[in-house]
């Protein structure tokens, strides 16, 4: 087997925030799925609908209050000499403020104008300090990242995410109402907003707020297109559940949709952060730059078949037994959506890592623009289906996959013109195996094993994977 040359430091560096990260969020996920398993057999499944519900308002505002500034300053930290950092930060942070509170201030403001149901009315104005809140966590997290000591945010966030969820979980054991469990929830933010802030001062030195024009005008023009962005994708994710409870009612539809959505927005924010995570060594300036950026996008788009197809095949099998017996009997419905529909997750994936090209080439406009096409394709399938009273969660998110396939054919299509390219063999080859393969399972599953069949269709996937890896160049 041939040796792997060695890594260059700037690799290496990059290699170990990427791992940070991929530690903090592999802690992140696997507290968050113990959570939602012993909150969701607490609560059922009616009350844990309207309790994710309620998250959603304040998650679209964070997507927009964040401005796309955690991805303009990974891309953009590089290029700024050291001495006019702490003003970048600084201004930053600011922006932030600002921003956030203003967030905070719009969900508020739209519980008390749209949302009928009083008790949901003040869970949505209770969460809404989360726009603000998470939205400074989040620029302190970048700001690691920014000067490669990623191991902070796992340092700092950690023993207060565990405390939020036992705090909450305790207080489900103990029959305390939705509110409360807000409450208690949002104390926790302050307190990680403390913990990071602190963190900051004591390994990086003072972080003060700053306002330079300079800097003001590049966020606020660099980050505009990717704030719109960054709306348009939480549209088609958290949006979807919106539409759940406004054509579908807030019963047991609104339930089983937000369990799967959670459990999108979950791998899809682990991909987000820990992907941030290469646009340092993706960005930085070299004759190599476009080779490094190629073998990025295509190692990416093989892995997310590979990878994703194994997910989907396992997940058919695993899913519908696995959310039943952790979850309850009354979230059967919801196991069997998330295993039809886990395929979603490898065109998220492929969207959450293609983004870092677009933006590290300053691609903002065509960014958006692929997001666009997106949004309208499910907001298009969306009024057919209510034109045609054909409106179910199957067919919703069979709309959220069409929109990210678009989002996805978009991407691809704006690399082409700076030169990032896949070729035909790996455009086509992986789809296409992944394809056949499902296409077997399901077919033969009148023959053979379930069982049997998913183990062939993962050994051919593994067997595709070392066959690439093998191939891909020093």
């Amino acid at each position: 087997m041939p040796r792997l040359p060695p890594l260059s430091r700037h690799a290496r560096q990059a290699l170990q925030n990427t791992s940070f990260q991929g530690l903090t969020q592999a802690w992140y996920l696997l507290l968050r799925a113990l959570y939602i398993i012993v909150f969701a057999r607490l609560v059922g499944v009616e009350v844990y609908g309207h309790y994710h519900y309620a998250q959603i308002w304040y998650l679209m505002a964070l997507a927009v209050a964040g401005w796309g500034m955690h991805e303009w300053l990974l891309s953009r930290w590089q290029a700024v000499g050291e001495q006019r950092r702490e003003a970048l930060a600084g201004t930053g942070l600011t922006l932030r403020l600002l921003l956030g509170t203003a967030g905070t201030l719009l969900v508020m403001l739209c519980a008390a104008l749209l949302e009928s149901d009083p008790d949901l009315r003040w869970l949505i104005i209770i969460y809404a300090q989360g726009v603000l809140l998470r939205s400074l966590i989040a620029w302190l997290h970048a700001l690691f990242t920014s000067h490669e000591r990623s191991e902070l945010t796992l340092y700092s966030s950690m023993p207060i995410s565990l405390l939020e969820v036992l705090l909450a979980l305790g207080l489900a054991w103990g029959g305390h109402s939705l509110l409360t469990i807000a409450v208690a929830q949002t104390l926790c933010w302050w307190l990680g907003l403390a913990a990071s802030a602190w963190a900051y001062r004591r390994q990086l030195g003072a972080l003060r707020l700053a306002w330079q024009p300079a800097f003001v005008r590049e966020f606020l023009a660099g980050g505009a297109l990717l704030a719109v962005a960054s709306a348009l994708l939480a549209w088609m994710g958290p949006g979807l559940l919106i539409a759940v409870r406004h054509f579908l009612g807030d019963g047991r539809s609104l339930g089983e949709a937000a369990l799967v959505i959670q459990v999108m927005l979950m791998l899809g924010q682990a991909l987000r952060m820990v992907t941030n995570a290469t646009l340092p060594f993706l960005t930085r300036p070299g004759e190599d730059i476009t080779r490094r950026q190629q073998r990025f996008a295509v190692n990416v788009w093989q892995l997310a078949f590979y990878l994703g197809g194994a997910c989907y095949l396992l997940g058919t099998q695993v899913l519908p037994g696995l959310v039943s017996g952790l979850l309850g009997a009354s979230f059967q419905p919801a196991g069997d959506l998330l295993a039809q529909f886990s395929w979603i997750l490898i065109l998220l994936g492929l969207i959450q890592t293609l983004r870092l090209l677009l933006i590290g080439r300053g691609l903002y406009r065509q960014y958006l623009i692929a997001l666009m096409l997106g949004s309208a394709t499910l907001a298009l399938t969306v009024m057919i289906l209510v034109a045609r009273g054909a409106v179910s969660l199957p067919a919703l998110f069979s709309g959220l996959g069409l929109a990210y396939g678009a989002c996805v054919l978009a991407m691809l299509k704006q690399l082409g013109t700076v030169g990032i390219r896949l070729p035909w063999s790996t455009l086509v080859g992986a789809p296409a195996l992944l394809a056949v393969i499902i296409a077997v399972h399901h077919v033969g599953a009148s023959t053979a094993s379930a069982a049997s069949l998913t183990l062939v269709g993962l050994g051919l996937l593994v067997l595709a994977a070392l066959l690439h890896w093998r191939r891909t160049p020093a």
